[in-house]
């Protein structure tokens, strides 16, 4: 049985282990979170390598006689060094993969690590303005591999389509989070309010919604939505993603005014 082997990996977190030593928590293509111990001092040049948020190939040896796995080399492709500089994506980055571990990497490690890796590697060519909003998207993607993310292309209960060029922009829709769906306005006035429904939208915001479900990350990009839109979907993507995870992620009561 060969006990080395490699992996691509993101750096989550480091903590001291003893004098020398850290206990470091990857993200793995293959293996989602792998907890590993990294050997040597300060000036180790593996330890300048397996620094937070980098990614690249890692190197492991397995010891089963130990429980542990060690980090033998760490190829180092992306450092994202803005993450230490911008607090908004330190704490981005931080629920990505407080995420990942919450939710096991929503059972799919392979499809959890490219759309984490492909929003770090976005948040860190992004500005904060374009971070914010690349952000609802990562979740909203998230909620998809997760199984969870609710039909946005027509009401739930009468089946009207949500593109119908007849409706306005500024349309209401409704979240019924017992169904996981929205229904449209007339809907909603026939008898269906109550407490079930624990948000509304305004249509060109679930419209930007099927937008990021339908189309490849670069065209999504570069759908726009103004600032009235953009705070009814942080709203409602933070409850979703809570509901799915099926606790509080701390990243977001911690950072409730900066992400």
């Amino acid at each position: 049985m060969n006990r080395s082997y490699s992996d691509s990996a993101t750096v989550i977190s480091l903590k001291p282990l003893g004098e020398n030593n850290q206990s470091v928590t990857l993200l793995t293509k293959s293996k989602g979170i792998v907890y590993a111990t990294l050997y040597g001092g300060p000036k180790s040049r593996l330890r300048s390598l397996v620094s937070q948020w980098h990614s690249g190939t890692i190197f492991l040896y397995d010891n089963p006689e130990k429980n542990q796995i060690k980090i033998s080399d760490f190829d180092v492709k992306n450092y994202h060094v803005s993450f230490g500089e911008n607090l908004f994506k330190n704490y981005a980055a931080s629920l990505a993969c407080e995420l990942a571990i919450k939710t096991r990497c929503a059972g799919s490690p392979e499809n959890c690590w490219h759309l984490i890796n492909g929003f770090l590697d976005g948040l860190e060519l992004a500005n904060e303005d374009q971070g914010h909003v690349g952000l609802i998207r990562f979740l909203w993607r998230f909620l998809a591999i997760l199984g969870l993310q609710p039909e946005v292309h027509c009401c739930g209960h009468c089946g009207k389509s949500f593109l119908e060029p007849l409706l306005t922009p500024d349309s209401k829709t409704y979240y019924n989070i017992m169904e996981n769906s929205f229904i449209c306005a007339d809907c909603f006035s026939q008898g269906n309010a109550g407490q079930n429904f624990v948000f509304s939208l305004e249509l060109s915001a679930l419209r930007y919604l099927t937008g990021i479900t339908v189309l490849e990350p670069a065209e999504a990009r570069k759908l726009k939505i103004d600032r009235q839109e953009y705070n009814q979907l942080k709203e409602l993507v933070f409850f979703l993603i809570e509901n799915a995870a099926g606790t509080k992620l701390n990243t977001i009561e911690i950072g409730v005014g900066i992400l």
